[in-house]
Order: C-alpha cells, then structure tokens, then sequence
C-alpha cells in the first residue's frame, strides 16, 4: 500500500516531538515551564536512582529499601520496587556511574519505543488509523515527565503493549502470561486485569503470569528481604494519603473535598464490582475491558502521578486501529486531550492559581479535572455503547 506524504508528515511530526522530550529533558529542560513544581523534583532522576540504590545498599550490607548501608550510590527516593526487579534492574546499573546509568536508561527507553514504533509500522502499515496512532504514541505529553524523572512505569507502558499485541495476533497464551508477569514486577496494576482474563478464559496466562510471579515473590516474603515491598502495597491501598500538588486521582480530588474515606473506599470498591458486572454481562471488547480496568487504577489507586497516565498510551494505540468505539470522533477528541499538556502552562505564564512554579490547591484541582474528565467522558462513552449491544462472547 502506497503511503501519502500526509502519513510521512504526521510520522514526522510525531517522531520530531518525542525526540524533543529527551533532548529537554536531558539538555535544554524547556519543557519542565508545562509542569508544576512537586512534580519536576528539585533533583533529576530520583526516581530512577531507587532501584540502583537499593541494589548497591543491598549489596554493601543494607537493605532493598538503599537503606543501611555504610556506602550509598547516588541521591534517590527510597526503593518501593519489587525486590526480584530491584536486584535484577538494580544490578546492571549500579554497575556504571551514577550519571552514566541515568543516560543509559534513557537511551534504552527510546530504542525501546522506536523499535514499537517500527513493529506497529511493519504490522499495520496498510491499517487506515496508522497515522493517528502514530501520533498519540509519539506525543502523549505526560512522557515528558516519566523521561525526565527516569521513570520505570515506561517497562509497564511497554509490558502492556506487548500483551495486547500478542492478543490481538494470536500470539502463544505463555508468551503473554510472561509479559503479564513482567508487567506486575514493574508495578502490580495487572492485577485490576484478573478479571479481563478470567471472563475469557484465559488459563495460560494467568497460571504463567501469576505463577511466574508468585514464583520470584516468595522467596523475598519468606526471607524478609522483600517485605518493605507488601508493606507499601497494603499501605497505598488502605491507607491513601495521595494529594496536592502531585497526585492526579478522583480519589484524591474527593478526599481534599473532605468526603469521608469509608465514602470513597465505597465508591472505589463499586466502581469494581460494577466493571466485575460489565465483564460478565456484556463481555467488553478486549481494548474496552483494558482501559475500564486501567482507568480504575488511574482514578482510585492513591499515588498515580501524571506520567502514570502513559498506561494508556498502548490501549488508544491499539484501540483506535482495532475497535470501532475508539474510532468515533468525540473518541478520538477525548484521547488527543488526554494526550495534551494540563493548562498548567498558561496558569504559570499568567500566574492564575500559582506562585511561581507551584500551584495552589484549587489549581490542583483544575489540573486534575483536566486529566480525569477525559477518562470518564471515554468510559461512559464505552459503557453506553455496550448497553445498546447485545452481550458477546469472546
């Protein structure tokens, strides 16, 4: 199939602007003006060091946590990460120098993404939503924040679009159980996806990706070394504390509303039993069921920062070339939102709700409504559609 120069321009553009994101985040840092202060941390690459950090500790006599240790390896936040991928990530780049390994992940993360970029290139190329799929991958403006601070949420980003490749093409179901698994080291959202799989039957991969990660999980139970890890888990879960200036959740906009925790612990767990509800009565197709359930994390879960939202990049990716209900403009209108800068940029411009780089709370406010607005018109949008069908089997 013969491509227009249109397709190239927007290929272009696409590619242009996330290459611009690195060469910001690591030279010119011009775009850090598009996000308020809390969330470009006063130190680069915080969130990147916790995991060498905590190899190095536990190396020299301390903890996963980079706690304890006589010797530290760089200035990071405390290490949350599974230990299996502490040990594992952890080892390879504490091997290099601090500033050597922060530029390495960097580099691996955009080969990563340019070799999606040419798988979706050499397997869709004659699909008609190539283009905009391109684009929402290459400019959904929340990666500028995940590359600048290191961000290991990009190995989950990927993890899914692996998974979802491997559906939508058949793929061997223990192939996807790995990347299933290797999904839930990196963070453990996939476990919102239990029912996505249980509804259609798919054994092998739960059995694979559970198995495997019950597999490398108990050890560090058993052992203690990995017990900061289940701490933090039920701590996020139970006990959210997530708000102001960073934290980008429903959850956290309706507690700073002073609604009582037991009101939204109850919305929360409704919220899943009616998504529970739609698997078995409607039987969503498999992008829908991904970003309802994604989109529960991204409301309800109690630290999901702005560049968490890049979760979704593989769903509209994916959806907007496979499904026909992310192929309808008003869709297609709430992803390219989803995918823009908050108007943080024009409030700190015009210094309306901010001082300086830091944003009020009833800025917060305004910069959350932003980002989850969007999610709710989408997955309303997806449920009223699945009520005017007839349920199908997958």
């Amino acid at each position: 199939m013969h491509r227009s120069f249109t397709f190239f321009l927007i290929l272009g553009v696409g590619l242009s602007i996330h290459i611009f994101f690195y060469l910001s985040a690591y030279v010119t840092h011009s775009l850090d003006y598009f996000f308020p202060g809390g969330t470009i941390h006063a130190y680069q690459g915080i969130d990147f060091f916790q995991v060498p950090n905590g190899m190095h500790a536990f190396l020299h006599g301390g903890a996963l946590t980079g706690e304890g240790a006589l010797t530290s390896y760089a200035y990071g936040n405390t290490n949350v990460y599974h230990p299996f991928f502490t040990q594992v990530v952890g080892y390879f780049f504490q091997l290099f120098p601090p500033q050597t390994a922060f530029l390495l992940w960097g580099a691996i993360k955009f080969f990563i993404t340019i070799g999606m970029a040419i798988l979706l290139l050499l397997k869709y190329w004659t699909n008609k939503s190539l283009p905009f799929a391109l684009l929402l991958f290459f400019i959904f403006f929340p990666q500028y924040l995940e590359i600048w601070n290191g961000q290991y949420h990009f190995l989950l980003t990927t993890s899914l679009f692996y998974v979802i490749y491997a559906f939508l093409n058949k793929q061997s179901p223990f192939i996807i159980g790995i990347w299933y698994c290797i999904s839930l080291l990196v963070k453990p959202i996939g476990l919102l996806w239990l029912p996505l799989f249980a509804i259609r039957r798919q054994w092998i991969v739960l059995l694979t990706g559970m198995g495997l990660f019950v597999a490398v999980s108990l050890p560090y139970l058993f052992n203690g070394h990995g017990a900061y890890y289940f701490v933090n888990l039920f701590e996020r879960v139970n006990n959210p504390i997530g708000g102001p200036p960073g934290i980008f959740t429903l959850d956290a906009l309706l507690r700073f509303w002073q609604m009582p925790t037991e009101m939204v612990s109850a919305l929360r767990y409704t919220t899943l039993a009616l998504l529970a509800f739609i698997e078995i009565k409607f039987r969503p197709k498999l992008l829908v069921s991904f970003f309802l359930w994604t989109t529960s994390y991204l409301l309800f879960y109690d630290f999901v920062f702005e560049y968490h939202y890049t979760i979704l990049i593989p769903i509209f990716v994916f959806g907007v070339m496979t499904e026909k209900i992310f192929q309808k403009n008003f869709s297609k209108i709430l992803m390219i939102i989803t995918c823009l800068p908050t108007p943080f940029f024009l409030m700190h411009l015009l210094q309306i709700e901010t001082t300086g780089a830091l944003v009020t709370d009833t800025g917060w406010t305004l910069l959350v409504l932003f980002r989850i607005i969007p999610l709710l018109l989408l997955g309303y949008l997806m449920i009223a559609d699945l009520m005017q069908k007839k349920p199908t089997h997958q």
